[in-house]
């Protein structure tokens, strides 16, 4: 089996009047946002930005050969970049980069951006454990608005990867009923979904219908949450569970991605986690510890993820010293936090190794024909 690259590879050669725009599309310009464009793109076409970005020397290799994988296909390469817009700010929390894509002569597509390992951006992650809705999302409901009002008559199609994902929904949900009927579909990948009192407004449940999540089958970061939505798993050749969060990891066959026989123990354990935390610990002293924690970070001059993770020893110290810097309650409930973790990782510690049939009920890799999970955010 190949991944979206391949595909690309593949059919690259077969613009859209000849094989129609698919979830492989979709799944590439979730990823295709992440690449570094900035707004000067505007205007011109895939080709003419690939190119530019190729002649980077800082370029990694993966971003490159996405980049050259485009630049050469005919299916991409002449379609135009109408808008390329970012913002960032620290309160309330927004990392936020999205770019508008005409595909045709009828359609947009607007990709959002998900997390880029900045504080700013994992601040707004767990802003999303504990409340239902956060500022970005009102930023990426606002930029569908404008680009629907800028190109009054095409239809749009939404999608994005992680965060952005959960930004391509959101937007569609929050959008005016006519912007909602223009809209094609909205895709997510393994995006986190929504909290129940989200999900239960009958606005919400009106597009329902056009959201579209993949998640794989060691899903960490799609499992968060919770999805009404119609969910598929697909297969993905990674080992890490951190490497199976990229789409361009993920399997495909001609046309479309290859589903999972459903989600994997580690999957569903680490989804029990997140639920066991959030029944057990009120949302205001969650609220409470990492507004504290991010405070601390920031005062010890931690503004992106890769300090914590490049070198592990310095890592360590800064990260204990942000810990020693919170004030004895927030220190009580980082404690709580990390033993109510551990307990439940415990409970489940050797299930991911033994027989999947004989200690986790089997469940389905399409929603719309069975569960996924069978168990929700709300710990009903």
């Amino acid at each position: 089996m190949g991944k979206v690259l391949d595909y690309v590879r593949w059919r690259g050669d077969l613009t859209l009047d000849r094989e129609p725009f698919n979830s492989l599309d979709a799944g590439l310009f979730a990823a295709f946002a992440y690449l570094p464009f900035d707004s000067s793109v505007k205007g011109h076409t895939l080709e003419a930005a690939t190119k530019r970005l190729i002649q980077r020397k800082t370029l990694i290799h993966s971003d490159k050969l996405e980049a050259e994988l485009v630049n050469l296909s005919d299916r991409y390469k002449n379609m135009h970049f109408l808008d390329w817009s970012h913002l960032s700010q620290k309160k309330p929390p927004v990392q936020f980069t999205a770019m508008t894509i005409e595909l045709d002569s009828k359609t947009i597509l607007v990709a959002y951006r998900g997390t880029d390992g900045s504080m700013v951006g994992l601040n707004e992650d767990v802003d999303m454990s504990y409340q239902p809705e956060i500022f970005g999302q009102s930023v990426a409901a606002d930029y569908l608005d404008k680009m629907a009002k800028a190109y009054p008559d095409k239809k749009i199609y939404t999608v994005g990867h992680s965060k952005g994902g959960n930004f391509a929904a959101y937007a569609l949900y929050a959008a005016s009923p006519r912007l909602q009927d223009r809209v094609i579909k909205a895709y997510s990948f393994d995006g986190p979904g929504f909290m129940k009192e989200m999900y239960n407004q009958i606005e919400f449940r009106r597009v329902i219908p056009k959201m579209m999540t993949y998640v794989p089958e060691g899903s960490i970061f799609g499992m968060m949450l919770d999805h009404p939505e119609r969910v598929i798993v697909v297969k993905s050749r990674m080992k890490h569970l951190m490497k199976q969060h990229n789409p361009l990891h993920w399997e495909v066959a001609r046309n479309s991605f290859v589903m999972a026989p459903g989600l994997s123990n580690a999957s569903r354990i680490i989804r029990s986690t997140f639920i066991s935390w959030n029944t057990k610990i009120p949302r205001e002293k969650r609220e409470a510890f990492w507004l504290a924690f991010f405070t601390a970070l920031e005062s010890q001059k931690i503004t992106e993820a890769s300090q914590l993770t490049t070198n592990k020893i310095r890592g360590a110290i800064q990260f204990s010293h942000a810990y020693l810097a919170l004030d004895p309650d927030a220190r009580l409930i980082a404690n709580e936090i990390i033993s109510d973790i551990t307990a439940t990782a415990r409970q489940y510690i050797n299930l991911p190794f033994l027989s999947h049939n004989e200690h986790l009920k089997p469940l389905g890799n399409d929603s719309s024909k069975g569960p996924i999970v069978d168990d929700s955010y709300d710990g009903s």
